[in-house]
């Protein structure tokens, strides 16, 4: 059997409006503690720990959006990849594939609302195909929705 896989689609989209305001925030934190702002300042280590936890930790987890699809799954992931979905192409149900148009106030990230669980970086279109079993979907915030729908349509087709 052949387990190769092709890439035939590859998205990556950053978030440096996320990235930019974790930044600031870092500043802000850095500033606190050299001018010693406040009543009660911290320490040099409490400052290290803050940061790595409260901004660092984000940043790496959702400094972009990665959406890949080759012939065996259709994959979106979140800037490490500690967060990702990862779908077996036959499993789609092209059936119940949508564009989707998501609202500002939706947010970014990795959501979850009545539809399911979606990744995006953005407001604007989005991607949604249920799976088969209906446990599942793909459902992704890119504006390639179409071409997405058409690859898998294609890859089902082999």
């Amino acid at each position: 059997m052949n387990t190769k896989r092709n890439t035939i689609f590859e998205e990556t989209q950053p978030m440096y409006g996320f990235v930019a305001f974790f930044i600031l925030i870092t500043l802000g934190m850095l500033a606190s503690t050299y001018f010693q702002w406040g009543r009660n300042p911290i320490s040099s280590w409490g400052l290290a720990i803050i940061l790595s936890i409260v901004t660092t930790l984000p940043v790496f987890l959702f400094y972009n959006m990665k959406i890949v699809i080759d012939t065996k799954t259709a994959s979106v992931r979140f800037g490490i990849g500690w967060l990702k979905r990862s779908i077996a192409i036959h499993d789609l149900d092209l059936t119940t594939a949508q564009i989707v148009k998501i609202p500002w106030y939706a947010g970014i990230g990795y959501r979850i609302n009545n539809r399911g669980t979606f990744f995006n970086t953005k407001p604007g279109s989005a991607v949604y195909i249920k799976t088969k079993n209906k446990l599942s979907e793909f459902y992704v915030g890119t504006r390639h929705a179409e071409e997405i729908i058409r690859l898998i349509e294609e890859l089902q087709s082999t």
